[in-house]
């Protein structure tokens, strides 16, 4: 562990910790601040700054971020910077521009690249699918944390987030990573080491709930936060790549790629598999297997998961209003057929 900045009249302390992968802020000793970074040749890539609530508002966070720069400037190391916080620094400080990778810059989000063309315009079918999929993962993430249910729901919603988190991660590796891929998107890379971290962490969070010996001495609120912060991460890099495909590919195959996304959720495994491969043949193929293996383990569980939607009857459904981000006044293309019932997508 190695120290970047040791103010002893203030009793904080900057320092690197390769073990973890994050430069660490300490106040008399304790952790209070972190900033994520990730190895890419020579270059960091810099993810997520976060400061414990009762130590904000006294510009800890600032200090962290102008003792890792001032070191990665010393050391001649440039950065891909994915942080909101270590964005508003630089924008206020200029000078410390020079740390910025120009070769490698971060994808801009729709809300930065196309706010001052089109400030009001409709977001994409597939930026309102990952929109859907984070609001829905963020609402199951706040109701497993709630106090005021009891322990059978809050365990039970728990399961729910894991469940769908799980099935998201996999679609993404298997479809957007894919194209990214295909395509030299730059991001894939990034939000890959993501995933794995994420599904670590969904590992985790299920040992815990469920009273897994290996995990009881994790406070669940710690386990609660890596979770959200790995996934906080995970949507601004997923948000990166859906802005980064759509520029080079156009609404067309974008709305494709929505379709294949929405398509490939429902069946990808349920449970997170960190050490299986993730991506390319042989994470698509794993994939397929894991499913099996779920699926089967789910019923013997009599495991209660969210069902899949019914074939909607035509593409402007209400479900694919939801779904694809299309117009609730939108006309019909074709005669409605009558429409399926719901299925439990275990039942094949």
């Amino acid at each position: 562990m190695r120290i970047l900045m040791n103010d002893a009249q203030r009793g904080l302390t900057v320092v690197e910790n390769d073990e973890l992968r994050r430069y660490e802020l300490l106040v008399a000793g304790t952790t209070v601040g972190t900033l994520d970074f990730r190895l890419l040749g020579q270059r960091r890539v810099l993810g997520h700054t976060e400061v414990q609530a009762d130590h904000r508002g006294r510009g800890l966070a600032t200090t962290l971020i102008k003792a890792v720069l001032d070191d990665l400037i010393a050391e001649e190391v440039q950065i891909t910077n994915y942080c909101p916080t270590v964005e508003r620094f630089l924008q206020g400080h200029p000078d410390y521009l020079v740390v910025l990778d120009p070769s490698h810059p971060p994808i801009q989000s729709r809300s930065e690249s196309q706010a001052d063309e089109d400030p009001e315009g409709p977001f994409t079918p597939l930026q309102q699918l990952v929109q859907a999929q984070h609001s829905r993962l963020s609402e199951l993430a706040a109701r497993s944390q709630d106090s005021n249910i009891d322990g059978f729901e809050r365990r039970r919603t728990t399961d729910q987030f894991a469940a769908v988190a799980a099935q998201h991660a996999a679609a993404v590796a298997d479809v957007l990573v894919a194209a990214s891929r295909a395509s030299s998107g730059g991001d894939d890379t990034a939000l890959l080491d993501n995933l794995k971290q994420f599904e670590q962490a969904l590992r985790v969070l299920t040992g815990k709930t469920y009273g897994d010996a290996r995990f009881l001495n994790l406070s669940a609120s710690q386990v609660w936060r890596d979770t959200e912060r790995l996934l906080d991460e995970h949507d601004s890099l997923e948000t990166r790549i859906v802005s980064s495909l759509e520029q080079l590919h156009g609404a067309g195959k974008a709305e494709n790629l929505a379709r294949a996304l929405a398509k490939r959720q429902w069946s990808s495994p349920t449970r997170p598999h960190p050490n299986s491969p993730h991506a390319g043949v042989a994470g698509r193929i794993a994939h397929q297997l894991w499913r099996i293996a779920d699926t089967t383990w789910d019923e013997l569980e009599g495991r209660g998961l969210p069902a899949e939607p019914a074939d909607h009857a035509n593409r402007h459904s209400t479900f694919s209003h939801y779904l694809f981000g299309t117009s609730d006044d939108t006309e019909p293309t074709a005669e409605p057929r009558t429409p399926q019932t719901h299925r439990d997508p275990r039942n094949k």
